[in-house]
């Protein structure tokens, strides 16, 4: 007869605020405890509304007739397709004060030529067709997009996003395809250096005509999840006519220190306007020079609503205020696109105090993965992206110290910039359990709930026994594919010791330098730099996945520790699993 044992995933938030809340239930006078998994609706303390947001020029944001202004975080990989990745990530930023986010560029194919690496199957342009005088796209990745809007507007999130990524000055810096790959599948050149030489993106006729054929067919696209016309999404607070937009290489300079010519901006702005008339537009220049951010052509154009720079490290914040002034002096709205990698927390902690602009966006957060643990990403100088609610203690390289403080800080923010109190962060919906095995060892794993900051398991012989908690506190700030519990399949009640690497003590965000504005041999501040192609490049996953964990609609376990209503109410999530005797 085969042994046969029960495991089921239980899940708290104990934050930050270090109180746990989860749900209601019934006191028993009996030693078992029925878990109900009620979903929890990801949203905002103030709610989801329809409608699109505006931005009349008085220095706010507005929804519905209410206050919209707006602390978060840039999302890039929200557009990129995994549906999983893309719900966690809504549900975590469904939760701030305004949910904002801001997403990343359409992704250009470019490994066709010589020294590209953005691959066809993960990009949304893969060439021209000359027969059709037309692009040619992957509708496979637009459905992705399609996705990632529907399931932002279900949880009321509004999106920021920027249409296309400039050309940071070498094919090293080239990561998810740009201007200059549109430039050489348009004019057939294969080498980036002769394609940086021989058009301007900026001033060339054809390449605006078909820039705008791109524009054309986002914008005019309905959505195959939900039949919306992109052009007339409400999901959408803005469109951004590009990332970082600068017009480099004057005379031989790669300084990088003009914005995107007026004429281009405006015309790119107007066009959007006449597909998305409800819609904000935002000035996608980044000149990396205060003293001129925009020109002025620019600043005057109805065609703009919304103008942005992207601020990083303690000193380049300081010019922050004059250009805010030099916004509104011509009636329009500025925000803070892009900003972070502080040195320490108490700059972030001045940061939001001092700052007063409508609209700040933290780069970046990623979320959940599918596989188990987190989406991780590094950006020097032990700066890596962030994942909600925050961990304290760190055992993997791959997360950032600072974390804990740079989301509660941001979500506290998001609430007071409203004038509202923060309110406590959100209780976890059901974490998605699954049986792995190492090859030598049977183990559990689990697809993370947004806001979870620990999970309980806990284990059962037969269905209808008492659970008892093998283990008590178990976080997943785990590296993608990472997490991995080991079991004992004799034994479903044994307790589980996991034995967690050391904490990584602080690590030192000074120094961060801007590398993708330094070509390799530039004059540039930062000197000689290579730039890492497969820096996001992650350990391959060892386990193997065995029976799917499919949860009941109730669970029974048991009181094993000092009564405590609240620590009982979590959720939870499991399934049976059997060990041949």
């Amino acid at each position: 007869m085969p042994d046969m044992g029960v495991l089921s995933l239980a899940i708290s938030n104990k934050l930050n605020e270090k109180c746990e809340r989860t749900l209601e239930f019934a006191c028993s006078d009996t030693k078992l405890v029925r878990r109900y998994l009620h979903k929890p609706k990801y949203t905002s303390a103030r709610g989801s509304r329809p409608g699109f947001v505006s931005a009349p020029g008085d220095g706010h944001f507005y929804l519905d007739g209410e206050l919209f202004d707006f602390r978060s975080f840039n999302t890039p990989t929200l557009l990129n397709g995994v549906e999983f990745r893309a719900r966690d990530l809504v549900e975590t930023i469904s939760a701030f004060g305004s949910p904002v986010a801001r997403t990343y560029t359409l992704h250009v194919a470019n490994s066709m030529f010589k020294d590209g690496k953005q691959n066809p199957s993960s990009s949304h342009i893969l060439g021209w067709d000359n027969s059709a005088n037309d692009w040619i796209y992957n509708e496979t990745n637009w459905k992705n997009i399609d996705q990632a809007l529907d399931l932002a507007r279900q949880h009321g999130v509004k999106l920021i996003i920027p249409i296309i990524n400039q050309d940071y000055g070498s094919d090293d810096s080239d990561w998810v395809g740009n201007i200059n790959d549109l430039v050489r599948h348009r004019y057939n050149i294969q080498s980036y250096t002769v394609a940086q030489k021989a058009v301007d993106w900026f001033t060339d006729f054809e390449m605006i005509r078909c820039f705008k054929k791109i524009i054309s067919f986002y914008l005019n696209r309905i959505n195959t999840f939900n039949g919306i016309r992109i052009g007339s999404d409400e999901t959408i607070l803005a469109f951004e006519t590009g990332n970082e937009m600068n017009w480099g290489y004057q005379n031989g300079s790669d300084a990088h220190d003009r914005p995107a010519p007026a004429s281009w901006t405006i015309e790119i702005a107007e066009f959007i306007k006449s597909l998305a008339p409800n819609t904000l537009v935002m000035d996608g220049s980044y000149s990396r020079n205060p003293k001129l951010a925009w020109e002025a052509e620019a600043l005057a154009s109805p065609h703009i609503d919304l103008y942005s720079f992207h601020f990083y490290g303690e000193g380049e914040i300081q010019s922050y205020r004059v250009l805010e002034n030099q916004v509104r002096a011509h009636g329009k709205t500025f925000i803070i696109g892009e900003h972070g990698f502080y040195d320490k927390i108490t700059v972030w902690e001045a940061f939001y105090q001092n700052v007063t602009c409508p609209g700040a966006l933290v780069w970046s957060m990623r979320g959940h993965s599918e596989n188990g643990g987190f989406v991780t990403h590094g950006e020097g100088n032990n700066i890596y992206s962030y994942h909600a609610p925050g961990f304290r203690n760190q055992t993997s390289k791959d997360f950032d110290t600072q974390e804990a403080d740079v989301i509660s800080l941001t979500y506290d923010a998001s609430y007071r910039i409203l004038g509202l109190s923060p309110p406590r962060k959100p209780i976890p919906a059901t974490p998605d359990a699954f049986l792995v095995s190492n090859g030598t060892h049977a183990g559990i794993s689990w697809r993370g709930a947004a806001w979870a900051q620990e999970y309980q398991v806990l284990g059962a012989v037969f269905r209808d026994a008492q659970f008892s908690i093998i283990s008590r506190y178990t976080p997943d700030n785990f590296d993608d594919g990472q997490l991995f519990v080991p079991l004992d399949p004799t034994d479903p009640t044994k307790p589980i010791y996991i034995n967690l690497p050391e904490p990584i003590p602080h690590q030192s965000h000074a120094g961060w330098i801007d590398t993708k504005w330094c070509p390799p041999g530039s004059s540039a501040p930062c000197g000689d730099i290579h730039f890492a192609k497969q820096e996001d490049l992650k350990p391959r996953i060892n386990y193997r996945r065995l029976k799917p964990m499919s949860p009941p609609p109730e669970q029974i376990s048991v009181k094993n520790r000092q009564p405590n209503p609240i620590a009982q109410k979590s959720f939870i999530s499991g399934g049976w699993f059997s060990h041949l005797a």
